[in-house]
């Protein structure tokens, strides 16, 4: 299937997007734990830059669940199944392992990018 040519429905493309959201979310859990432990670990002078990160982070989280809450509640209002097209969207997303996760959860085809050892969403720069 071409990825232009990827069609869901609303409520099926909030879920995806609230999924997503979620696991950034997670993701923003996980790095709130990691800075919490180095707080230990430096300098007294150091740890109130290291307490600002902290506290970006949790806000970044609840930001997060915030939108997810809000696309799942968006999901369930949808009345019909009214179809969108999607694949175009999906072919700006810059993430490839975000924009294969997403393509499959729409039924389309998986590039394996989330296969293997080295699989995850990774934009170096």
């Amino acid at each position: 299937m071409v990825a232009g040519e990827l069609r869901s429905d609303v409520a099926a493309t909030f879920d995806v997007l609230s999924w997503e959201l979620e696991l950034a979310g997670a993701r923003c859990i996980f790095l709130d734990t990691l800075i919490g432990k180095l707080l230990g670990t430096v300098a007294p002078e150091q740890r109130e830059q290291l307490i600002e990160g902290i506290q970006a982070v949790d806000l970044l989280s609840q930001h997060l669940t915030g939108l997810s809450t809000f696309a799942r509640s968006l999901s369930q209002t949808v009345a019909a199944p009214e179809q969108i097209e999607v694949g175009a969207a999906l072919q700006s997303v810059t993430l490839g392992a975000l924009a294969d996760r997403m393509t499959s959860s729409f039924g389309g085809d998986e590039a394996g990018i989330n296969d293997g050892d080295d699989a995850g969403d990774l934009d170096l720069f």
